[in-house]
């Protein structure tokens, strides 16, 4: 099944989003640092145009106001005799003339050094004779000022004007002798100054110092006397502030966003105002940014594009690569190889892939010998093997265990309920123990091992049980302990019937006796006194009897194969009394210190064999006159129980100790041992998992040690199963 791919984490889609990202991102940002600095560039450039335009208005204005005053100065001193003599056609005459040769003014006067008007000339009104003295007014003049200009004023029909007088000075003395007054119209230098365009939609406009509007493009606003001291720009000049070039963007009271800046004319405190639509005022700038869009476009499609080829040739070998890999690996065709599409990096990968599939064929065949060899290993090797996870649950099994077992639907099963049923623990805490399990309707014995298996294993196994079939061995084992226990019976056999003869001799005396006394009459007749003397003598010698064939019966009997809790000190010491009388007719003494309460987990019935066996060889090893002791005790401390029997025999050669220990190995005379009884009692302690050990110098004696762990928990009965 093939897992879901995304397209984005499909190395082409990366591909493809990096290429695309890496032609728009760094082109969007080259555009638009191109533009923010293309703006900045012409914004300051209009802006600085605007200002030139508004300064270039009020030097115009201003070169206007000082052309007027140095045509007055000039009439002024070129006429100034006539113009202040006594003749009045001949003043008339000059200030005629200067109204027609100057058409901005709307009319001249000449007044004497006292302000008093002597003439007067006007354009468009008929001067009519003084009714009394008339003075020139609106002066604002003294000798520091060349020129007096008034403040601007309206005509009747709403044009701006404003009067310029300059002082007549006398050729020789240079003292004012009289004032030259001209009333100067605005409007016709305004009009002639709007026609310079400013845009399509762009205008200027004049106020004099108080914030009055005295000019406009559209004339209309003056005529209409707008106030305008509330335009952020007015407002900036009647406060003083200096003008700046980048203006200020504000709404005109028409509500349309315009950029407004002004210029002072200087002398008159007069300024020009220009403001100028912001859509018109930056309309480069928007022209230039759809240039630069579309060829930001143009770029981004064509890297784009370019990109996009390029990807699609970089990543179509990946693809044809991951293709025929996902192939292989559905089909199983380690043999097939991969064609070779480039000679880059990927054409590499591609040859080296090929030479790795050859590597995993050749790995897979060896892998598939060593598996069937495995397996032939694994099913001939007679054992029944089974991994088992954290919870004991079956993983894998041999072909002997579901043979053993009867299916092989064994996964995930508990092997508890496999092996026994519930309530049963699959992995024993000691390992080679060995049970008894129903395979096939027939008992068998089972030698149980289990292996910790390292974590992290590709199965995720925690434990390998393995399970061997031990019947013959456990069941060899059983008859080689009744054959030897057999023998050392046979080997107790002299010594019990020496001991019984004694009391049966005595029964037997004492019997014959009191059948002749029975037969006597008379006085000779035994009186009832003596008959039960003699009959309690033959009862407590029966009775001694009694106890010896008890003895012997009691270890010559065949045990149960299970193992119970038993005291080794009680089964030791019964043990040693039936080789008490052998004992005594060798004259050793039998000498014992047993604890009590040496409760062990085993058999009795195989200890007392072990403590026969021991005990015997400790007896054909001594001499009259030896000991033997027998000593059995508790270590709390190390949670052991130790039993020696040490003797004072001949002991055994250094060259010998280790072979004691083998099958059939004896150091007693032909026909006097069979060589099991240390084997025997050997295998047994290891079944109790204890240890049995000797120690023995040669003319001094030996020292059996036994060791055996001292049982967890109170005394109770363990599973009736065998030790192998």
């Amino acid at each position: 099944m093939q897992i879901p791919f995304p397209w984005w984490a499909r190395i082409k889609g990366r591909v493809l989003v990096f290429g695309v990202a890496m032609s728009i991102f760094p082109l969007l940002f080259l555009g638009l640092a191109s533009f923010n600095a293309a703006k900045l560039n012409l914004e300051r450039n209009i802006q600085e145009e605007n200002y030139e335009r508004a300064t270039a208005f009020a030097n115009q204005i201003r070169e206007f106001v000082d052309n007027m005053a140095n045509s007055l100065t000039h009439v002024a001193s070129t006429n100034s005799t006539v113009l202040t003599g006594s003749e009045p056609e001949a003043r008339l005459m000059v200030l005629g003339t200067l109204l027609r040769e100057e058409p901005y003014l709307d009319a001249v006067k000449i007044a004497d050094p006292r302000f008093r008007v002597l003439s007067e000339v006007a354009r468009r009104e008929v001067v009519l004779p003084a009714k009394g003295p008339e003075h020139l007014e609106n002066l604002s003049f003294d000798e520091a000022n060349r020129y007096s200009i008034s403040a601007v004023f309206f005509s009747p029909d709403g044009r701006p004007e404003f009067y310029l007088t300059v002082a007549i000075r006398d050729t020789q003395t240079r003292r004012v002798i009289g004032y030259l007054q001209a009333k100067t119209d605005l409007k016709g230098m305004i009009t002639k100054l709007a026609n310079r365009r400013i845009g399509q939609a762009g205008y200027f406009f004049l106020t004099d110092e108080q914030g009055n509007l005295i000019g406009h493009t559209d004339f209309s606003h003056v005529l209409r006397r707008e106030n305008i001291r509330q335009n952020p720009s007015v407002a900036a000049f009647l406060e003083g502030r200096p003008p700046m070039h980048e203006g200020s963007e504000y709404a005109n009271p028409a509500g349309l966003k315009v950029m407004g800046l002004y210029a002072p004319v200087g002398n008159p405190n007069w300024a020009v105002f220009i403001e100028q639509p912001l859509s018109e005022a930056y309309e480069p700038i928007y022209e230039f940014a759809r240039k630069l869009i579309l060829i930001v476009l143009a770029a981004i499609s064509s890297v784009t594009l370019i990109s996009i080829v390029f990807g699609l040739k970089l990543t179509r070998p990946i693809e044809n690569l991951d293709a025929e890999v996902r192939s292989i690996i559905a089909t199983g065709e380690l043999t097939r190889v991969i064609p070779r599409q480039s000679q880059d990096e990927v054409g590499r990968l591609i040859l080296s892939f090929n030479r790795l599939l050859s590597m995993l064929d050749e790995r897979n065949r060896n892998l598939k010998a060593e598996k069937e060899l495995l397996t032939t290993v694994v099913g001939g090797i007679g054992a029944g093997m089974a991994l088992l996870d954290a919870d004991k649950r079956v993983l894998w099994w041999n072909s002997i265990f579901a043979e053993w077992f009867g299916t092989d639907d064994l996964q995930n099963l508990p092997c508890e309920q496999i092996l026994i049923g519930e309530g049963f623990d699959c992995l024993l805490e000691e390992k080679d123990r060995v049970i008894s399990l129903d395979v096939h309707g027939k008992p068998r014995f089972i030698r149980q091992m289990y292996y910790e298996l390292a974590p992290g294993n590709p199965d995720n196994a925690a434990y390998l049980l393995i399970l061997e079939d031990v019947t013959q061995r456990v069941e060899m084992d059983a008859h080689m302990i009744e054959t030897d226990k057999m023998a050392a019976v046979g080997l107790l056999a002299s010594g019990i019937a020496h001991e019984i003869n004694n009391p049966l001799a005595v029964v037997s005396a004492h019997s014959e006796d009191l059948l002749d006394r029975l037969n006597e009459t008379g006085n000779d007749a035994p009186d009832l006194a003596e008959v039960q003397n003699v009959l309690h003598i033959v009862s407590k010698q029966i009775l001694r009897c009694k106890t010896i064939t008890n003895r012997l019966l009691h270890f010559a009997r065949k045990g149960k194969k299970g193992r119970d809790l038993f005291d080794i000190g009680v089964a030791t010491a019964q043990t040693t009394a039936l080789l008490g009388h052998q004992a005594k007719q060798k004259q050793i003494r039998l000498e014992s210190r047993l604890e009590e309460g040496l409760w062990v987990w085993g058999n009795e019935n195989e200890w007392q064999q072990v403590i026969l066996n021991l005990m015997n060889n400790a007896l054909d090893a001594s001499s009259a006159g030896g000991a033997i002791e027998v000593r059995a005790w508790r270590d709390r401390a190390a949670a052991e129980i130790h039993l020696e029997i040490q003797d004072q025999g001949h002991g055994i050669p250094p060259s010998q100790i280790k072979k004691v220990f083998d099958p059939f190995f004896t150091t007693k005379p032909p026909g006097q041992g069979t060589g099991l009884g240390l084997f025997v009692s050997y295998g047994i302690i290891q079944k109790m998992n204890g240890h049995l050990a000797l120690e023995s110098t040669p003319g001094q004696g030996t020292t059996v040690k036994i060791t055996l762990p001292t049982p967890d928990g109170s005394p109770k009965k363990a599973l009736d199963t065998p030790l192998a």
